[in-house]
């Protein structure tokens, strides 16, 4: 990768944080109540040095004498940011709404049928001991599950578990999940200790990559039917205090919802990371990971970076470009994916896009709406708004343009996003695709001398064309009428509101930010609004917005229907009820009928692949929401005290704290010596 220096300009700030706080992390921030354990109160925040170490204090380790927040040695101690706070503190059942799984909850305490190797793209079975047997016409799965797996109360893992949370969700309609699971599952049945069957309502054969974990997460978290048998409501159990197939269970956490405090399990060999850990990865009973992790939720920028740069967490989950070169240089231990540009990990799989809530009816349910705001947009504009030019451009909606989705499609479907017209609805025409961008991006940034297939694939293929004439023209058409005073739809002003997650995932939130000022700029009314994670987790879902930033969908294999099969419009429900499809609510037939096929086909398929291409097509045509660069992600970490993080030069997973497959990480993390 080239370095390019790009100006920073939070350095002095920092610099004069770092000297008013003495560089000692004795900073004041709102997690400084303890939790369920002990509800004391403590007044230091961050880490503090012991005069006399206490009997961890031998000197063999970095973090040896020092204590956290929460009473626990450094040197035993991983420090996690999770990327907002939560709403609901104490609530870890994640059949409950607005339950923040994000915090530690799917990384360290749930399990799942089948998990994702992102080094070798691929699943692996987790609770399950196999990929499952399907019979011939693929109507029925024989799934055998793993033996030795523990809850943490000592109860063995069975497949009565797994059954009764597949027949959990089916019979629940309040949990999200539960009418896609009823649209392929007609029966799970234990047929004895560790053997379930699968009746599917028709062929299927993606068994496990819809119903296990093929990016950040899935919805099929298996929980102990001795504890959520005994729920009235599984859907109102907060399950304070659970019982967990993970290596940790909760130690303590914060009423205000700022952070979680997880401990490795005694037993932990007896978890999911011990057993399936050894099975696929060689995990051996003397990797022991950190005795505890500890997730917070770090505050607002300039509290994260000082937090940082003075070695009081060891991992943040996203920063922007400036922050992290700010960070790295006051403090070096801080690094980033690449040590030079772009630094970030550039092929996260999930795409941050302006999405539209098509379930608000007219214009947003109206392509020729959301096709006149995409050329409203300046890409450069955007890409440089975001992180400074680092990201790739990612024209087609549905589909991350990772760096293998831009080899499978994207360029294979140059032909037809070069020659794919809109109507403008005055008899013309107009061909929208640029291939050009990529290119001038590499210039501006003084990066010209790259070759075709480097600049490929830093900067992508292509992208859409600003052209304010024919956007105009498709407003007219969506039935938007332009006077003096501004916009009017209906005979009345039209104002749009735009929002955004507030203090994270920032790709999301600078993309609709900078989309904002083009839209307001060409004449548009918008509102901008911030929304906390667990607001959003619930709007989301029901379809309260009208133009976000979010991140809609993903893919990392050439198989994208586990990735787009909630876009089918059986999954569609009204406007404010929670549904188990996409919160989009984009009712397109083209698109149902190819996941349906998609269902039925085998993946490796020529068949299969043509019938994706087709799919995406029609996504380009209705444009449903705004793909604008890949996923893209500064994600730091702190090897003063720890050590031992994936990296381009270690590249043994993705920087993916905040997927399940975190846990699986752990063992190689390790305390820095002395």
């Amino acid at each position: 990768m080239r370095k390019k220096t790009i100006a920073l300009v939070l350095a002095m700030v920092m610099l004069l944080t770092l000297a008013l706080s003495g560089c000692g992390g004795d900073t004041t921030t709102s997690g400084t109540t303890s939790g369920t354990t002990s509800g004391d109160t403590s007044t230091t925040s961050g880490t503090t040095s012991t005069d006399d170490g206490g009997e961890a204090s031998t000197g063999a380790l970095a973090g040896d004498g020092i204590t956290t927040q929460v009473g626990t040695e450094r040197s035993q101690t991983l420090i996690v940011e999770t990327q907002t706070p939560t709403d609901t503190p104490g609530q870890f059942n994640t059949y409950m709404m607005g339950t923040t799984t994000g915090m530690g909850i799917h990384q360290l305490l749930s399990a799942h049928l089948w998990e994702m190797d992102s080094v070798k793209g691929e699943q692996f079975p987790e609770v399950a001991a196999d990929m499952g047997t399907p019979n011939e016409d693929y109507t029925e799965w024989t799934v055998k599950i793993r033996e030795g797996i523990k809850w943490s109360d000592g109860e063995d893992l069975t497949a009565e578990d797994v059954a009764f949370t597949f027949n959990m969700i089916k019979e629940n309609s309040a949990i999200g999940a539960s009418s896609a699971t009823n649209l392929y599952i007609d029966s799970v049945e234990a047929t004895d200790d560790y053997t379930v069957v699968f009746k599917m309502t028709e062929t299927f054969p993606r068994l496990t990559m819809r119903y296990g974990i093929s990016v950040w997460g899935c919805d099929y978290r298996i929980v102990p039917e001795h504890i959520y048998s005994q729920q009235a409501d599984v859907t109102q159990f907060k399950d304070e205090k659970p019982v967990v197939a993970g290596p940790y269970t909760v130690e303590d956490y914060d009423p205000n919802g700022d952070w979680v405090l997880y401990k490795l399990r005694d037993d932990w060999y007896d978890s999911v990371l011990g057993v399936a850990g050894a099975d696929h990865y060689g995990i051996t009973e003397d990797q022991t990971p950190a005795p505890y992790v500890w997730f917070r939720a770090l505050g607002d920028s300039s509290t994260k970076q000082m937090l940082m740069t003075t070695n009081d967490v060891d991992v943040l989950c996203e920063v922007t470009m400036e922050e992290f070169q700010t960070m790295n240089e006051t403090n070096p231990n801080i690094k980033c994916w690449y040590p030079e540009f772009p630094y970030a990990y550039n092929d996260d799989p999930g795409a941050k896009s302006i999405v539209f809530s098509h379930g608000q009816g007219a214009p947003y349910n109206n392509a020729d709406f959301r096709w006149a705001l995409t050329l409203i947009l300046d890409f450069q504009n955007l890409s440089m708004n975001i992180f400074s030019g680092a990201g790739r451009a990612a024209p087609i909606p549905l589909l991350n343009n990772t760096a293998y989705e831009q080899e499978t499609y994207t360029i294979p479907m140059l032909d037809f996003l070069k020659n794919f017209e809109l109507d403008l609805g005055d008899g013309t025409t107009y061909k929208p695709f640029d291939e050009t961008i990529s290119q001038q991006m590499a210039e501006s940034l003084g990066m010209g001398d790259l070759s075709e297939e480097e600049v490929q694939e830093m900067f992508g293929v292509g992208w859409w064309k600003k052209n304010d004439e024919a956007a105009t023209k498709l407003l007219e058409k969506a039935g938007l009428e332009k006077r003096d005073d501004g916009w009017y739809f209906e005979g009345e002003p039209f104002t749009m509101e735009v929002c955004y997650l507030a203090d994270t995932e920032w790709q999301a939130s600078r993309t609709i930010q900078a989309a904002y000022n083009q839209w307001t700029d060409f004449g548009l009314s918008c509102n901008l609004v911030s929304k906390s994670q667990a607001t959003w987790d619930v709007d989301g879902g029901t379809g309260n917005y009208y133009v976000a930033g979010y991140w809609p969908s993903g893919g990392i294999t050439s198989d994208l229907y586990s990735a787009l099969s909630g876009f089918d419009n059986q999954l569609i429900k009204p406007l404010g009820e929670t549904g188990s499809g996409q919160g989009l609510r984009w009712d397109n037939q083209r698109v149902s009928d190819d996941l349906h096929a998609l269902a039925n086909m085998d993946p490796a398929s020529d068949e299969a692949y043509e019938t994706t291409v087709d799919l995406l097509e029609a996504a380009v045509e209705d444009m449903p929401y705004i793909n604008v660069t890949n996923g893209t992600k500064f994600v730091p970490t702190n090897c003063t005290y720890w050590e031992g993080y994936p990296d381009s030069e270690n590249p043994y997973n993705g920087p993916w704290w905040w997927w399940s497959c975190f846990k699986y990480m752990l063992p190689y993390i390790t305390p820095v010596a002395k």
